[in-house]
């Protein structure tokens, strides 16, 4: 009788040992592929330039971070920001954005990521959690000799703006790539072309040259030959304009076309 009451135990041991097993294994496998998926999701790559908006209802400032030089940029902007689109007004391209009442706009840039990460489920954002640490570890890593900070007025026009911006938020691999762009304008909102201009420009992009187009074009089109370069990628995030390959040759390395589809478009 004991022979088989301790056999039975034995048996009922095993399963509930091999069942919290299963459970485990099942717990360890959606653990990794949530964090496949939210690495998936990152938008922070720790290679290429990166900017960022970090705001409250009182203060608004960009910081961009610059792994190809190791260093970081930070532009505090001063004035009216309630209904201010950063992007719009400095012409640059903003990867993701953190707002939060609580954050200490005293801090300097570690303090500030370290308070997104630890945070993260009390601010609001488009990053990942993974983007977050990612931002952290690398305003640790950076000296405080390469972090640079400059103000401005949002009261500024767009020629003083872009004069107080200078170089710096250059994209360094995106410069160093040096491909001419040519813009054409085929809607019939004038200044589409000097906007989308000011984008590259400010990007360390090379502008040849920006016309209008009497012939409009339904779609936005960003044209390329050859390989699809890392300039050519970086201009379809930013605008998010299809992309075609040609095989007839361009008057730059790359032409934007602004059709009808962006007239109205809030990046501009």
């Amino acid at each position: 009788m004991r022979t088989r009451k301790q056999k039975a135990e034995k048996h009922n041991t095993k399963i509930a040992v091999l069942f919290v097993i299963f459970v485990c294994l099942i717990v360890l496998f959606s653990f990794i592929f949530k964090l496949i998926q939210i690495m998936g999701q990152s938008r922070f790559d720790g290679i290429n330039r990166f900017n960022i908006s970090v705001s409250n209802s009182k203060n608004l400032k960009v910081v961009s971070f610059s792994p190809n030089s190791d260093s970081i940029s930070v532009l505090n902007l001063n004035g009216e920001i309630k209904k201010l689109n950063a992007s719009v007004f400095l012409a640059l391209p903003i990867d993701g954005f953190v707002e939060a009442e609580f954050l200490d706009f005293n801090n300097d840039v570690s303090g500030l990521t370290s308070t997104f990460f630890l945070n993260f489920g009390n601010i609001k954002t488009d990053l990942t959690i993974i983007d977050t640490l990612r931002l952290f570890w690398a305003s640790k890593t950076v000296s405080s000799k390469n972090v640079e900070i400059r103000e401005i007025s949002t009261a500024l026009d767009r020629d003083a703006a872009d004069k107080i911006l200078g170089n710096l938020f250059f994209d360094q691999r995106l410069e160093k790539e040096n491909q001419s762009v040519v813009i054409i304008n085929t809607t019939s909102v004038s200044g589409l072309g000097l906007q989308v201009g000011r984008f590259v420009k400010n990007m360390g992009g090379k502008v040849v040259q920006i016309s209008t187009e009497n012939i409009p074009r339904k779609k936005s089109e960003i044209l390329y030959n050859g390989e699809k370069t890392y300039t050519v990628e970086r201009l379809n995030r930013i605008f998010g304009f299809k992309l075609s390959r040609v095989d007839r040759e361009l008057v730059g390395d790359i032409t934007i076309i602004i059709g009808e589809d962006n007239e109205g478009s809030n990046l501009f």
